[in-house]
């Protein structure tokens, strides 16, 4: 499963950049599931006076909606994201939109949502900026480019974040020709992951030990 969020302000055009994306990764042959975070603090579905509201107050704690289109599970709290996107089990892609908290590849369609897991530039912006230090795209125009780009630079969700690991921080430095190479968290944490997965195999590795590799 890959996981990316959209992220922006209202009117940024994050919901326009999700439909063209999800549009276009459906019509590739792919699964694709989704996720909207709400930032006005009174939505509710569950609403007071409501059938499922007063199983609520009966003393329910986890309350089902089942209609014709559609089932509705009701959970008394905001969940982690972690916990979310285990529903999506057997999806090859999963879009969030406005969600910040979780260390996925980000899209940002305005620039003071700029974060360390940024990858790429689109929205509204898209049409008024001639360049960034960030890849610039077009989803309304091009969505398949922004699309190869996805599929080129993000990574499985369970190799980028473990949600086990009680330090979600890492410290990578990469060196190429003596120069320094930038990387971002979730980049930091495939190449450690690979580098452990391969390193905890071979005799004479220790819990804690200090791990050097060169390529020459």
């Amino acid at each position: 499963m890959k996981v990316f969020t959209v992220i922006g302000t209202s009117g940024s055009g994050k919901t326009t950049t999700i439909e063209a994306l999800i549009a276009e990764l459906r019509n590739r042959g792919h699964r694709v599931g989704s996720v909207k975070e709400i930032h006005y603090e009174a939505f509710a579905i569950d609403t007071p006076n409501s059938n499922t509201h007063r199983h609520r107050i009966a003393g329910a704690e986890l309350v089902t909606a089942r209609g014709h289109c559609e089932t509705d599970l009701l959970f008394p709290a905001q969940l982690p994201m972690q916990d979310i996107l285990r529903h999506y089990k057997g999806y090859g892609w999963v879009a969030l939109e406005g969600v910040e908290d979780l260390p996925v590849p980000a899209i940002i369609c305005t620039l003071d949502k700029r974060n360390e897991q940024a990858i790429c530039v689109s929205g509204r912006i898209s049409t008024q900026l001639k360049e960034h230090d960030l890849p610039i795209y077009n989803a309304m125009e091009n969505p398949g480019a922004l699309c190869d780009f996805l599929e080129a630079n993000v990574p499985g969700y369970l190799e980028c974040y473990d949600p086990n690991d009680p330090d979600p921080g890492v410290d990578i430095n990469l060196t190429i020709n003596g120069q320094d190479i930038r990387m971002v968290p979730f980049v930091q944490k495939i190449l450690r992951n690979a580098v452990l997965g391969v390193a905890k195999e071979l005799e004479g590795y220790r819990e804690g030990a200090t791990i050097e590799v060169q390529f020459k």
